[in-house]
């Protein structure tokens, strides 16, 4: 009917004004015949939404098409809709409630940086002096941190001595699981007093 409407319109409704107004209120007639389905109530239909308010999204089930509310529902149930770019009134019992999604709130990303990366540990762990029982100790506790930091080779200094210490260090190193391979220092290294340990 809009369409014949614009064509009649576009050609010139010069002396047609009774066809142009015929179609009118057949427009009429059908729009109130819409509206009136529209407000009876159906029983078979799923119970009405609760609480309508204006915003939601509805299904108009006899238009087949969505509708947002623009008021709340009156003491007939009746509620004014939007539904593209006409408005109409519909009963509750007509209509249901679209569910909409609600956005995805973003997770926060935590950051969690490794204390390899600030971590400072000595290029060499000097255990001279010690009885061997505490040297162990303080080598194991060396080579924990050097390899939480990432290094690949490191030094003991355990001194010439008796050779007690050297001995006991390197007996301990074969049972440590990080420790590739260890050597004596090289001349400039320290020679016979050191231990050069290379890490996984």
């Amino acid at each position: 009917m809009i369409t014949q409407l614009k064509k009649m319109k576009k050609e010139g409704a010069a002396g047609r004004e009774a066809e142009v107004n015929a179609l009118r209120q057949r427009m009429q007639q059908s729009l109130d015949g819409l509206s009136e389905g529209l407000l009876e109530k159906n029983p078979t239909l799923a119970p009405p939404p609760k609480d309508l308010k204006p915003g939601d999204l509805v299904d108009i089930i006899h238009l087949g098409t969505r509708g947002t509310v623009l008021s709340k529902p009156d003491a007939k149930g009746e509620v004014q809709l939007q539904a593209g770019i006409m408005k109409l009134k519909a009963n509750i019992s007509q209509l249901r409630l679209v569910e909409q999604k609600q956005p995805q709130k973003k997770k926060s990303t935590v950051m969690v940086h490794s204390q390899s990366a600030s971590r400072t540990v000595r290029m060499e762990c000097d255990v001279r002096g010690m009885a061997l029982d505490e040297a162990l100790i303080e080598v194991e506790h060396y080579l924990d941190e050097a390899v939480m930091a990432g290094m690949n080779e490191v030094a003991i200094v355990h001194g010439k001595g008796t050779g007690t210490l050297r001995a006991g260090i390197q007996k301990h190193l074969k049972t440590y699981p990080h420790v590739k391979s260890f050597r004596l220092g090289q001349y400039g290294e320290g020679e016979t007093g050191v231990t050069i340990v290379t890490l996984n």
